[in-house]
Parts: structure tokens; C-alpha cells; sequence
């Protein structure tokens, strides 16, 4: 009886979290649209982060940043990170160094709020069915980093994990080292898969770790299999070492 009201009340107030999430989404984005319109490119970044991070607090959900501190790397990097919950895009930009955005789901584009938000604020589109697309949507992404406009950022997995293990990467974030030079940096989302996962609606409000690791160089590996192996075997290793101290 006692884990029935428990489980009653996560339901509940996960239903009135997710009611003030979209609520706060759909009038500050749709305002914030608007109005950056009229506002210098400049301001874009800052814009960006202060969104996600009201989107991310405003649920109570709080990354605590762990590792490698933001201003001991290099300029720019490809972040990795594993794929574990609907927020994890907000999160991404609202903790890691140099305004990181990535590549996104050519159908997102055409989402109400949410792809008025990425569109307005510089997700790449990619669409994985076209081969042409997937080229450009990465020649993009290789001249972001060339002329250093800001980091990249990518979910290798192409979606989130169903069980809190990181799954299968894709070979994607690795051709673009290589093609680019420039280094991957592996980030550990640790804790969150509790807080929010694709299997319930519950939102367990709380902390969780953000690990950054050390940077990752192309030009040790001969193939984009190869280097992605590598960092997922450092990304699996290091979550599990975190989950077992706990």
C-alpha cells in the first residue's frame, strides 16, 4: 500500500512539473523568438544558455559539473555524451564550455516550441535517410569547428538508452574528428537515467553528475570504429566505476 501512494505521488507531481515545464516553454521561447529577431547574432549564445538552464532548474533538476574543468580544454572539442533523458539537450548547453550545439533530427525541425527553439538557435538538421544530407549536415558541423564558432555536440547512440547502459555509437561524432582533427572529449551524464528516462513520465527532481573527461585524439586511431570503440569503452567503464562507489 505504502509503494502504491508513493507511486501515485510521483505520477502526480511529475504531471505538474511536466504542466510547468511546457507552460514556461511555450511562453518563453515563443517570446524569446520573437523578440530575437530584432537582437544581434551575438547575443544568440547567452540567450541559449539561460533558456536551458531555466528549462533544466525550472524542473529541479541540478548537473553537478565533475573532471576535466571547462577552462582546461582546448578550443574547440567534439563532446560526446551518453543519451539518457528528454533534457539532456538543455543540460548539455546549460554546462559545457563554448556554447555547444549539434546535430538534431531533420523531422525536430518542424516540432512547434521545440524546433522553433533549435532552429532559432543553431541545431544542425540531419536527415539519416538521405546521404547527401547527412554529408552537408557534417561538412557544417567540420566548418563550425574550423572557423571556431563554437563546440559540437552529439549523442552517438541516436537515441536514449531504454535500460541506463550506454548503447551502440554510431560512427558519426568520429568521422567528424578525424575529418575535422579535433578531439573528442567524452561526457558521463551519471545519476540521471533516475531522474528521467524514456520508460516513465516520471521527473524524481534531484543532482546528478556531469563528468568530463579527458580529451580523446584522432590521430591515434586508423579507423572512425575504432576511436568510437575506444570512448564508449571509457564513457561505459567510468559509469560503471562511478555507479559502483555509490
Amino acid at each position: 500500500m505504502i509503494n502504491f501512494f508513493k507511486k501515485l505521488f510521483l505520477y502526480i507531481s511529475s504531471l505538474i512539473l511536466w504542466l510547468i515545464w511546457w507552460t514556461i516553454a511555450i511562453v518563453i521561447i515563443t517570446l524569446v523568438v520573437i523578440v530575437s529577431v530584432f537582437l544581434p547574432k551575438k547575443s544568440y549564445n547567452i540567450l541559449a544558455k539561460i533558456l536551458c538552464q531555466i528549462f533544466t532548474y525550472c524542473v529541479f533538476i541540478f548537473p553537478k559539473h565533475k573532471g576535466i574543468k571547462p577552462k582546461e580544454l582546448q578550443y574547440p572539442v567534439i563532446y560526446v555524451a551518453n543519451h539518457v533523458s528528454f533534457f539532456d539537450l538543455f543540460i548539455s548547453n546549460s554546462v559545457l564550455s563554448g556554447n555547444p550545439r549539434g546535430l538534431e533530427l531533420k523531422e525536430h525541425f518542424s516540432k512547434p516550441v521545440y524546433g522553433w527553439f533549435i532552429t532559432r538557435f543553431g541545431q544542425i538538421p540531419i536527415d539519416i535517410g538521405n546521404r547527401s544530407s547527412i554529408r552537408e549536415s557534417f561538412t557544417d558541423a567540420a566548418n563550425i569547428l574550423k572557423d571556431k564558432v563554437r563546440n559540437i555536440f552529439i549523442m552517438p547512440e541516436g537515441s536514449r538508452t531504454k535500460n541506463g547502459k550506454i548503447g551502440v555509437f554510431k560512427s558519426g561524432a568520429f568521422y567528424l574528428s578525424r575529418k575535422s582533427g579535433v578531439p573528442i572529449v567524452p561526457v558521463v551524464y551519471k545519476g540521471l537515467y533516475n531522474i528521467n528516462n524514456r520508460n516513465s513520465i516520471i521527473i524524481t527532481p534531484g543532482t546528478f553528475d556531469v563528468i568530463i573527461m579527458n580529451p580523446v585524439y584522432p590521430d591515434k586511431f586508423s579507423t572512425d570504429d575504432e576511436m568510437g570503440k575506444y570512448v564508449r569503452d571509457l564513457m561505459s567503464k567510468k559509469l560503471e566505476e562511478t555507479i559502483a562507489v555509490r
